[in-house]
């Protein structure tokens, strides 16, 4: 077990997507912990002296401006004193990205803000509900980027060619390669795109940033937070939701064992199809490719696995095959999906090029789901493509408008369909 926690820290490097999958269903908190706090004691250690050694340098340097001006004051003086200490914040600041404050931001500031961004643009469910159902799940994979991320940094600390100038720069590589390895983390957990994962990487990064600097100038602020009195009380008012915030892991790890253990029963089509399901929500779509595939070949006459094989190789351009499995599910089963089996069969007729067939199955689909911008926009281009202009021209408005009178939460998961629809009303 322990053999393969190293395993899953060395795809980092190779597979990050795959790395990152594998630290969700078998990776374990206490390992990411201990690697992160070794790899971050590692450059600590290293970093300290340098740290050391500028701060010497920076002392004489005062001194010796002292001297040239002629200032005999003694050393101990209120003007030394504030001179110390702003040579203490100068270098501590630039080695902030080598210590463990560094570290317990990235658990206390980047991983929520990233979770509460997510959550909210991809319309995932409640803010509060989201982050504590994924907190740990991302901070688990996050400890294992960071550890990646930083054990070259930790070699070329004690490789003894670092120099001054090579402290910021080296510290950087860092922070850039750890929020790089950080997409594949969040996309992955959470189930959203690549490009949506890349932006709350960055706004974390920038609240963690804006965070340091609060912790820096913060004076004796961070000890009396960390007043035993206080975080005894906070625990008593706070710790059973501080304990919630851990079950994350070990329930999403619990579940997929259960789904593993299930399909070893050759005749359970359905838990393929479930464990095809988890594995389109962290968009490991060859996976979930393979688990449908299974599923169909258990029981060839599964309608929802139809729906889902027959929709993911639309989305991948194999139109052929979706069709031939959407036309099956939709005899099996007519209000397959919520009826969306009829607007799937509608863009590949579309995708094809048959629009007359693209409009029967987007006309039934409309007059059963008549809100739903997708439909309706597919719905107008099949109009448009049979010369029909009037009616498509209608059928973007309706969309517009179905996009305008949704409810709140879901209008930002909708808005791109308004925008496909202005772009084809402006055509």
């Amino acid at each position: 077990m322990l053999g393969d926690q190293f395993k899953f820290l060395a795809w980092f490097y190779v597979n990050p997507k795959k790395a990152a999958s594998a630290v969700l269903d078998q990776g374990q908190v206490i390992f990411a912990v201990v690697a992160a706090a070794l790899v971050t004691l590692a450059m600590t250690i290293a970093a300290d002296q340098f740290r050391a050694r500028e701060y010497s340098q920076l002392m004489l340097d005062t001194r010796a401006e002292w001297a040239a001006a002629g200032d005999q004051q003694p050393e101990l003086n209120e003007k030394a004193l504030e001179v110390f200490e702003r040579v203490n914040r100068q270098t501590n600041s630039r080695y902030f990205a080598s210590s463990f404050k560094a570290v317990v931001l990235m658990s206390i500031v980047f991983v929520p803000v990233c979770i509460l961004i997510l959550a909210a643009w991809a319309h995932l469910g409640g803010g509060l509900t989201i982050l504590f159902r994924d907190y740990m799940p991302v901070l688990a994979g996050l400890l294992f980027a960071w550890t990646a991320a930083h054990l070259p940094i930790a070699a070329i600390w004690w490789s003894g060619l670092v120099t001054n100038a090579a402290v910021v720069p080296i510290q950087a590589a860092g922070v850039i390669l750890f929020l790089v390895l950080a997409v594949p983390v969040l996309s992955t957990v959470m189930g959203v795109s690549l490009s949506q994962a890349a932006t709350a990487s960055l706004a974390g990064f920038a609240a963690t940033a804006t965070a340091s600097l609060l912790f820096a100038n913060s004076g004796n602020l961070v000890y009396l937070l960390a007043s035993p009195w206080l975080l005894y009380y906070g625990y008593q008012a706070f710790g059973r939701d501080i304990s919630a915030l851990g079950g994350g892991l070990s329930a999403r790890q619990s579940f997929k064992r259960q789904l593993e253990f299930a399909t070893l029963n050759p005749r359970d089509a359905d838990a393929h199809y479930q464990l095809g399901l988890v594995y389109l929500q962290r968009r490991a779509l060859a996976d979930a490719e393979a688990s449908f595939r299974r599923a169909l070949e258990i029981d060839p006459n599964e309608p929802d696995a139809l729906f889902q094989l027959g929709r993911l190789l639309r989305q991948k351009g194999q139109d052929a095959d979706a069709r031939i499995l959407l036309e099956r599910g939709a005899q099996l089963d007519p209000k397959l999906a919520s009826h969306q089996v009829w607007r799937e069969l509608g863009a590949v007729a579309l995708a094809t090029g048959s629009a007359t067939e693209a409009l029967m199955h987007l006309d039934r689909y409309v007059n059963v789901r008549e809100y739903d911008p997708e439909g309706l926009v597919l719905y107008g281009r099949a109009l448009r493509s049979l010369q029909r202009p009037d009616e498509a021209r209608a059928a973007f408005e309706r969309a517009i408008e179905a996009v305008r009178t949704a409810p709140k939460f879901r209008r930002g998961e909708l808005a791109p369909w308004e925008k496909q629809a202005r772009q084809e009303l402006k055509g």
